[in-house]
């Protein structure tokens, strides 16, 4: 029978059974009604992509329900471990996922050449720090901690940390772990002679002001810590567990020193710094690793082999989705030491699931060519430039010295190489032929990114005659003292990208002259050569992007490093002593060094700011200390089909953390 508004019976009652069920379920309930990024349902936030708990619990109108991942459920029945609600922070940070609630599960699969050697990326995908740059690789947002309050001058910051945080034991992260990571670990003069930067230039001081509260003081406005601690920051996290470490370091145990020796270490420090690197991906590369707690969304499963490393999802981790589900979803991270003419053949077979450290632009034909097979799209955002070229101006040799540090010396090496060839050989073309400077920043010049980057190698061998490296009967270069001029090039693939490159450059030198012998070293070497400044070139460096020249500018001056020093390490030796080491620089290196001290207590765009970087950039290029190739040099980023909320890329670099703009936490599998 029809009823007063001409409804069937049959279709009233379907309606009255929709309505109560959407009374009983209110919308927000179901997976795909939770605030995502491509939905946020009216969801506003004060900073892109997440929020407090408070604030979203308000936007719910109602208290959150927190959820568990399976993977702890035997250890939660066997009372090893608390419930989620006992696990996280009373203030846990609020993850809008980028498309969709994710599902627990599975294993991230990825690629590294061995310890140290290519693992940042692999890293990102835990890491964590105070704050970190959200995907627009331009705002910076909470993240450890919960907020900040800058002093009148900025040479004082209070961070608020998250109530009920803990280390990945169960023990309550505090203040007192970054009052420890400062005044105990970096200015303690056993553990580093030297403070490491940028902590050296700020003097800092750091207290406790309650359990969540905790304030640096620094010698001078440092208004660019933010950007530091977001960027290549992010992988030296200040702060360090005490309650752990506390046991190896002299100060809290007077019998630190006798233990050590009994083990076999020649101080406490070194003993210390089995547990304890700045590079904290050090920390993890031995078994010794999976004793020291961590904030990180993953852990050391178990003990590394020569093959690789496996980490397991931290039933501490801070974050939760809109949803209430504690993160990471993925469960399980993979990583596999493999040698780099290796990694097609593994990605073609569809076992890595993210790639992109390391990964040669002229691979991209062939793997966009087994893209099916593989069940791989890839993503080409920017990653600043190709391979660089710093020839060593402070040599033990005192001849390749005085040739290494003329100017006219790096021009002609640099007006030799034929960068268009390069970059058709190698980059598909798609690059720019540049000097290798700062990137994405406005006080840098067309002119100065094409200075002495043409290909002329009359002029070339015209400035390396004037600089008296006449030929031989060989054709070959002498030195001024009349012994045959050879360059002797270790290089790592890690930093040159594929063997071709440095094949391409002798070839070029050849050309004009100079006898170039090659020979492949791993990373390690590299960088251990590099330290006690015996190389001829070194090639480990990737030109900063405007917020870490800001926060870091001696990633452009010398020593020209981020993780590792690069150029110049007597003149470095000589500043950190204050005249007692190394060697005194010539007078272009104290003003880098000068003006750079200045310029990390500006605020970026100013008139000041932008005419002390026109300096650094003027002074460099006067020098040529860094020899570029090419520049706008895409980054070839493999991601699975199988993944899920993975966002485009904009930038893929060492110096934003890699994927961790990109929130790898709130990354699933389908």
């Amino acid at each position: 029978m029809d009823n007063k508004h001409g409804l069937p019976e049959k279709q009233r009652c379907i309606i009255a059974l929709l309505l109560g069920f959407v009374l009983f379920f209110p919308p927000l309930v179901f997976a795909d009604k939770w605030p995502v990024v491509s939905d946020l349902k009216g969801l506003a936030t004060k900073y892109p992509q997440q929020l407090e708990l408070i604030s979203y619990e308000r936007y719910l109108g109602k208290k959150l329900t927190f959820h568990e991942n399976p993977l702890f459920a035997d250890k939660i029945n066997r009372g090893v471990l608390p419930p989620v609600e006992k696990r996280l922070p009373l203030e846990p940070l609020v993850v809008i996922p980028n498309e969709r609630i994710g599902k627990y599960g599975g294993t991230l699969n990825g690629l590294s050449i061995s310890y140290e050697s290519g693992t940042s990326e692999i890293l990102s995908w835990r890491q964590v720090n105070f704050v970190r740059f959200s995907d627009d690789n331009r705002t910076i947002v909470p993240n450890i901690v919960k907020s900040w309050k800058w002093g009148l001058d900025y040479s004082k910051i209070t961070f608020s940390l998250r109530k009920g945080h803990r280390w990945s034991d169960g023990v309550p992260f505090t203040a007192d772990d970054v009052v420890f990571y400062i005044n105990d670990i970096i200015l303690n003069k056993d553990i580093h002679e030297d403070t490491p930067t940028p902590w050296r230039d700020f003097d800092p001081r750091v207290k406790k002001i309650d359990d969540i509260t905790v304030e640096f003081q620094f010698s001078k406005p440092f208004t660019s810590l933010l950007f530091y601690l977001g960027g290549n920051g992010s992988y030296y996290e200040p702060f360090a567990p005490k309650h752990f470490l506390k046991k190896f370091h002299i100060r809290y145990n007077p019998n630190a020193d006798k233990e050590a020796r009994a083990k076999g270490f020649k101080n406490w420090a070194d003993r210390f710094r089995i547990y304890w690197n700045r590079w904290k991906d050090a920390v993890v590369n031995k078994a010794s690793g999976l004793e020291v707690p961590t904030l990180e969304s993953h852990v050391l499963k178990q003990a590394p082999t020569e093959k690789g490393r496996i980490f397991i999802a931290n039933p501490y981790y801070f974050k939760i989705d809109t949803k209430g589900n504690q993160l990471p979803y993925i469960d399980f991270h993979n990583e596999r030491f493999l040698e780099k003419k290796l990694w097609l053949g593994e990605i073609f077979k569809g076992k890595v699931d993210q790639k992109s450290q390391n990964m040669p632009l002229d691979a991209y034909p062939v793997l966009k060519e087994h893209q099916k097979t593989g069940n791989y799209t890839l993503q080409m955002p920017i990653t600043g430039l190709g391979p660089v070229l710093f020839f060593n101006k402070t040599h033990k040799d005192p001849v390749l010295r005085k040739i290494y540090g003329k100017p006219e010396f790096n021009f002609a090496v640099s007006l030799a190489i034929n960068r268009q060839k390069i970059n058709d050989k190698l980059f598909l073309g798609l690059c720019s032929p540049q000097q290798a400077l700062p990137q994405n920043i406005g006080f840098v010049t067309q002119e100065d990114k094409h200075f002495m980057a043409s290909y002329d190698p009359d002029r070339a061998n015209a400035l390396l005659d004037g600089i008296g490296l006449k030929r031989g009967p060989d054709g070959f270069r002498l030195r001024p003292d009349g012994k045959p001029f050879t360059i002797f090039w270790e290089y790592t693939l890690q930093y040159v990208w594929s063997h071709e490159f440095p094949v391409l450059i002798a070839g070029f030198l050849k050309d004009v002259g100079i006898k170039v012998v090659l020979k492949e070293v791993t990373t390690k070497e590299a960088r251990k050569k590099q330290l006690a400044n015996e190389l001829d070139i070194s090639n480990e460096w990737v030109a900063p992007f405007e917020p870490t020249l800001f926060a870091s500018p001696t990633t452009f001056m010398p020593p020209y490093g981020t993780a590792y020093p690069v150029m110049g390490i007597p003149w470095w030796k000589w500043k950190n002593s204050k005249g007692k080491l190394g060697e005194e620089p010539p007078l272009w290196v104290k003003n880098l060094w000068e003006i750079g001290e200045e310029f990390v207590t500006l605020v970026p765009g100013s008139d000041w700011y932008n005419s002390l970087g026109k300096k650094i950039i003027k002074i460099n290029l006067a020098n040529l200390t860094a020899i570029g190739t090419l520049s706008e040099v895409p980054l070839i980023t493999i991601v699975s089909n199988k993944l899920a909320n993975v966002p485009q890329w904009k930038i893929n670099s060492f110096y934003y953390g890699y994927a961790y703009p990109y929130r790898a936490d709130q990354w699933y599998f389908k």
